[in-house]
């Protein structure tokens, strides 16, 4: 500054370069979305409220289970036949149970024994003997050997990442995040299921399809219902959990060699200049919702009494192409303009002819006088 500029000078030099700051904020609107008012901002423009993935009941994601004691596809049992007084004359086995469902036993031959107990596997075994008139009175002991076990590992905003180990009857969604130390703070709503040569399968609870149109591709909601998504690789399926149904329909099993990846989300933070008391760049803690008054409030509020103009630069969800979105500070307290925030929003509050005149007198006040008032 020249020692001959008064500070009278000063301030109008001030005030044209805040002037033509906002003209080019302005401009930079015209070329992509525009100057919008707040009272009337598109839909497409508004910010998405941020779900709270602590507050989501996660008991949605459940299916129906199958007790722990019940047969499943894959287990090897431990059977034993005692037929006489003789020891060489039981017989002992450890079949898998197949695909059918069905164990093979030399003599006896298939036994249909999945989703049944270890009692009621023993009763279908001795029935079977009998009825083919194999053993007069057998008796007949099953336990399990070695179950069956998915092996399912999940990784992201969960506080244990790895490899978790899953009877085929508790493979869901719920018992895999639980048995991986549950979400973190930092965890977001989207959850991905991938697989090589994955294929959707269906609920045990609905049993209708896992994904809505089929196609392996994009984001479904718990209803099953298809959402809003960016196309993501083929044989991979995200969830969001914000939209769980109230029946948790369509979330599907899981299955050997699945890998779950809970989003970890890290949002931009929100910027606040203009004329405000601390003018920065605030972090909005994940799944916390801010708004227009919520942001000024952080930079310690509005430096003059007089301003009212303020601008909110954001980017377009789908282009990410900037707009200007003009909101009244007036209006905002009132809660007609208070629009809610999105990650990476910059809110400057703007110089206007009234706050430019409450300056000059506040600097001609002090030129005169020598003191502010």
């Amino acid at each position: 500054m020249s020692h001959h500029e008064s500070p009278l000078a000063l301030l109008f030099q001030r005030a044209g370069y805040a002037a033509l700051l906002c003209a080019l904020a302005f401009c930079s609107g015209c070329a992509t979305g525009g100057l919008m008012m707040a009272r009337n901002l598109p839909q497409e423009w508004q910010a998405v409220p941020a779900a709270n993935v602590q507050t989501i009941d996660l008991t949605k994601l459940a299916s129906a289970t199958i007790p722990q004691d019940i047969i499943c596809q894959g287990d090897v049992l431990a059977v034993d036949i005692a037929v006489g007084r003789k020891k060489e004359d039981d017989v002992s086995a450890k079949p898998r149970v197949q695909t059918n469902g069905e164990i093979e036993l030399s003599n006896i031959g298939n036994v249909s024994v999945l989703g049944l107990s270890m009692l009621e596997a023993e009763d279908a075994i001795r029935t079977t003997a009998i009825n083919q008139d194999i053993y007069k009175d057998p008796q007949v002991t099953v336990s399990m050997y070695r179950a069956k076990t998915n092996r399912i590992t999940v990784i992201g905003a969960v506080d244990k990442q790895g490899v978790i180990e899953l009877r085929p009857g508790d493979s869901n969604l719920l018992q895999a995040i639980t048995m991986a130390g549950g979400l973190t703070k930092e965890a977001g709503t989207i959850v991905e299921v991938r697989h090589p040569g994955f294929q959707p399968g269906t609920s045990s609870r609905s049993r209708s399809p896992a994904v809505a149109d089929g196609s392996g591709n994009g984001v479904i909601s718990a209803a099953g219902e298809s959402v809003a998504a960016t196309p993501v690789a083929a044989k991979t399926l995200k969830v969001d959990l914000a939209s769980i149904g109230k029946e948790g329909v369509g979330i599907p099993l899981l299955t050997d060699g699945m890998v779950i990846s809970v989003e970890k989300r890290d949002p931009l933070p929100i910027t606040v200049d203009g004329l405000v008391n601390a003018p920065g760049r605030f972090e909005v803690p994940v799944g916390e919702n801010l708004d227009v008054l919520g942001a000024i409030a952080l930079s310690h509020g509005i430096s003059s009494p007089v301003a009212d103009k303020i601008y909110v630069i954001r980017k377009h969800a789908g282009t990410g192409e900037p707009g200007v979105i003009q909101i009244s500070h007036s209006k905002a307290i009132r809660g007609n303009e208070n629009i809610l925030l999105q990650p990476g929003d910059i809110v400057s509050v703007q110089q206007t002819p009234a706050t430019i005149l409450l300056n000059v007198v506040e600097v001609a006040k002090f030129t005169f006088t020598g003191k502010a008032f």
